[in-house]
């Protein structure tokens, strides 16, 4: 113990013996005389028990002369078993890395490729597990596609700016915002929905329902969130594919098209609950997103949001021809508006127009002639208050003359029934025009 908190003087050490001819031994090193005195006080562990460890200590320390030489040991004393307490942990840290690496099966690459497949928060849980899994967890290709959804209000600016910079040139989607309860996910509003045996009501996720569970809390989520897709002279947008937007209640017109000014390969952009117009917004999408295939957006203001014009909608088609999937729920949006967006995109096969209030079923005229409407797959004109019986029947008929041959859904499910032709106070709950041929048809 002397030795260790007291190093022997240089001209006590023995002197090294003489050389001869035979034979020349080299000293011994310092790190050779640091392992002996190491393996002398870890022997003292078992050696010695903590009563004798702690009478030698005091002896020592009777044994210095002054208050400060005693101060040192006690100081030498801490400062020692500091530095074996970091090394053993360092060691212990070793080599468990060393047994994770043996017990785990799959090597680094086919781990990332796993990890890549994760949200970003089990991604999270699963790096905190050990050094292994932490190092796999920084590879870029963990956070191609970035899942921040919550159903509480927890993840920040910082969170966001963190992850899109690991992400670094294999950013490919975001997923941002807060999703309204466990059971209802961002995934309930994919276009999936094509039997009634296997629907999905979409009809579940919703700004109202968000707003009830959330109550006067504000999300820490500002408007300037997605400011990192513009970093690097907006080379970080450039590689977004797919963007998911769910009640971001600060974020706002300006700081949006400024987002979708720097992603000009989006392919998929799904907004829900943002206080946001659809106009400024189509004419964002329309000017820096032409690659678009998918648009779904859900407003915030059932029913209140009539800020779409027609040369916006004209713009909309022309810019954006590779749109297929287009769900416009809860605007109110005229008749000869929609037809315009559904008879203008020449490869849509999903249209979602439920709870737009003003619709009544017109632009269902003829929609299934010539170009533009006729390759739809799925139609949902669900809770259009204004949806008129007589307009659904003559799009029946149409159905059944042939004229939408690829027609697989039709969703015109309404709680207070469609409206009749000459008073709209006056209900329809049921219908006869039914295709045996759909895989399915909701009319209530």
């Amino acid at each position: 113990m002397d030795t260790l908190l007291h190093p022997p003087p240089t001209s006590s050490m023995a002197k090294r013996p003489c050389s001869s001819s035979s034979q020349n031994p080299r000293p011994p090193s310092h790190s050779s005389q640091l392992d002996h005195l190491l393996h002398s006080l870890l022997s003292l562990a078992d050696s010695s028990p903590p009563v004798s460890l702690d009478l030698s200590f005091d002896r020592l320390l009777d044994s210095s002369s002054s208050d400060a030489d005693q101060s040192l040991l006690i100081d030498r004393a801490h400062k020692l078993g500091s530095l074996l307490l970091r090394a053993a942990n360092r060691s212990a840290r070793k080599r468990a890395s060393l047994h994770n690496s043996i017990a785990w099966a799959l090597p680094p690459d086919l781990t990332i490729k796993v990890f890549s497949m994760l949200d970003s928060q089990s991604l999270c849980y699963a790096a905190a597990t050990c050094s292994l899994f932490s190092k796999c967890a920084m590879d870029p290709l963990c956070y191609a596609n970035i899942d921040l959804t919550t159903v509480v209000p927890k993840v920040n600016n910082a969170v966001v700016s963190t992850m899109i910079q690991r992400a670094g040139k294999s950013f490919q989607s975001l997923k941002l915002g807060i999703v309204p309860g466990p059971t209802a996910s961002p995934g309930s509003c994919q276009p999936l929905v094509y039997t009634i045996r296997n629907s999905i009501d979409v009809s579940t996720f919703s700004w109202n329902d968000k707003r009830t569970r959330q109550g006067k809390e504000s999300s820490i989520l500002t408007r300037s969130c997605l400011y990192p897709l513009t970093g690097d002279n907006g080379a970080t947008g450039s590689l977004l594919r797919r963007l998911h937007l769910y009640n971001i209640e600060r974020m706002d017109n300006t700081s949006l098209c400024v987002a979708l000014a720097a992603c000009p390969s989006l392919l998929d952009l799904e907004i829900v609950g943002l206080h946001v117009e659809l106009r400024q917004t189509l004419m964002s999408v329309s000017s820096n997103c032409h690659l678009i295939e998918r648009l779904f957006f859900e407003s915030s203001k059932t029913g209140r949001d009539d800020s779409l014009k027609s040369p916006t909608c004209v713009d909309f088609v022309n810019n954006c021809p590779n749109l297929s999937s287009l769900s416009l729920r809860g605007f109110k949006l005229h008749d000869y508006k929609v037809r315009i967006l559904v008879k203008g995109f020449r490869k849509l096969k999903y249209a979602d127009f439920s709870t737009s209030y003003s619709i009544t079923g017109t632009f269902l005229r003829n929609l299934g002639s010539g170009c533009g409407g006729n390759l739809l797959e799925v139609l949902i004109l669900r809770d259009c208050m204004h949806l008129k019986e007589v307009e659904v029947a003559r799009f029946l008929a149409a159905v059944l003359a042939g004229d939408f041959k690829f027609l697989r859904h039709l969703d015109i499910s309404n709680r207070e029934g469609l409206a009749s032709e000459g008073d709209w106070y006056q209900r329809a709950y049921n219908s006869r025009y039914v295709n045996p041929l759909w895989d399915s048809f909701i009319l209530c």
